[in-house]
């Protein structure tokens, strides 16, 4: 059986993050802090890990149409 790998990660950092959503890394953790996208965090002083799932999630539910 062959296994397939992946270089693809699913969590990815605050910083990496605002770059895939094409926000400033201020602007997302005001989103964050608004409950808007959830975080990943490991012990007291890890970093913001955020699942790219949900930032999928987040763009999806703020699509619009321009009539």
């Amino acid at each position: 059986m062959t296994r397939v790998q992946t270089n693809a990660r699913r969590l990815v950092r605050l910083k990496q993050a605002s770059e895939y959503l094409s926000l400033s890394p201020w602007a997302l953790r005001r989103i964050i802090q608004a409950g808007e996208i959830p975080i990943v965090k490991v012990g007291e002083s890890a970093p913001w890990l955020l699942d790219l799932r949900d930032l999928d999630s987040w763009v999806d539910h703020h699509k619009h149409t321009v009539e």
